[in-house]
């Protein structure tokens, strides 16, 4: 039998029977649409839709730890007791997969800011009621992504001048101080600590991979779960909200100079330089070399609201 198995350097995570129907693996890693004539004659192109995005907000989880996704194949019973970690998407996981389709939409602009979106008409496009659509839209207008507006729908939020320096200055204390820590207490004997390093490694070649294919989502997405994997090793759960909080209002920006700027070769410089100073517990160089880090972005800002006046608010 085909699984749907999720899987990191040859150690099975989880697998899934249930999605062999909907799902096939590609030379690319992660799921695909299926190429099933009849299924998609059948009216179930939406629905398709909606459970690619519902996975892949699961699997978002999966990647902060170097997950990949694959599929091959098992002989029954070969699943393991892994096999159950991965769950069907549940009717209280609607909102999650509906949430990620459309915040993947606003970052990479295909909303701009100012669009108006309508629950029945994401609820139509998704094949869902509007109940979870009403959840997903308060998820995004949580984040600061979308404006809710009481009987007229919701409108894609303009991007704030001023939100943005302040969520630079915000992230920019938080995470520089928290680079220091990891350093100062990374021991290269702890197992765990050495682990977090090769999956750290791991995220640098992926981004490399990313660069290769002009894939600058996927690059922001991998940028993401580096900085979440030196952060993590200070168990501080409130940390990592504030910290995703912050990115919540940059991403955009992000992925703007990315893609005009062109740093991305730097980036990933600076992410091996703050690897080897945290895990080499040079505390005062990895504090120094984050917030070089973030001062990229803070200084090709102004040019970017410069090229984009339409985009932005004060």
């Amino acid at each position: 039998m085909h699984r749907f198995v999720v899987q990191y350097k040859g150690v099975q995570v989880s697998s899934w029977p249930r999605l062999t129907p909907w799902i096939h693996h590609a030379s690319s890693p992660g799921p695909k649409f299926c190429n099933n004539a009849t299924l998609i004659s059948h009216g179930d192109k939406n629905r398709l839709a909606y459970l690619y995005a519902s996975i892949l907000a699961f699997l978002r989880t999966e990647a902060l730890r170097g997950a990949a996704v694959t599929r091959e194949e098992h002989k029954a019973g070969t699943a393991g007791a892994a096999g159950s970690n991965l769950r069907p998407v549940s009717a209280g996981r609607l909102d999650v997969g509906i949430s990620d389709a459309i915040r993947r939409r606003i970052v990479t602009l295909d909303y701009t800011p100012g669009l108006m979106i309508f629950e029945n008409a994401v609820a139509a496009e998704f094949g869902v009621s509007r109940t979870p659509v009403h959840q997903a839209f308060m998820r995004l207008s949580h984040e600061g992504l979308l404006d809710v507006l009481p009987q007229r729908g919701a409108r894609v939020s303009f991007l704030s001048r001023s939100t943005i320096i302040h969520a630079q200055y915000v992230r920019e204390c938080l995470e520089a101080a928290a680079f220091f820590d990891a350093a100062r207490i990374w021991d290269p004997a702890d197992a765990a600590h050495l682990q977090r390093a090769r999956r750290a490694q791991d995220l640098i070649e992926a981004q490399r991979e990313a660069v290769a294919q002009g894939d600058y989502l996927r690059f922001t997405e991998l940028d993401v779960a580096f900085h979440t994997e030196i952060l993590g090793v200070l168990g501080n759960d409130l940390l990592l909200a504030c910290v995703s909080q912050m990115r919540n209002q940059l991403n955009r920006l992000r992925l703007l100079e990315l893609r005009e700027a062109h740093h991305e070769k730097r980036m990933i410089a600076d992410h091996e330089a703050l690897l080897a100073a945290v895990s080499a517990g040079r505390a005062d160089e990895a504090r120094r070399r984050l917030i070089a880090h973030l001062k990229t972005l803070e200084d090709f800002r102004e040019e970017i609201f410069g090229r984009h006046p339409d985009l932005f608010r004060p």
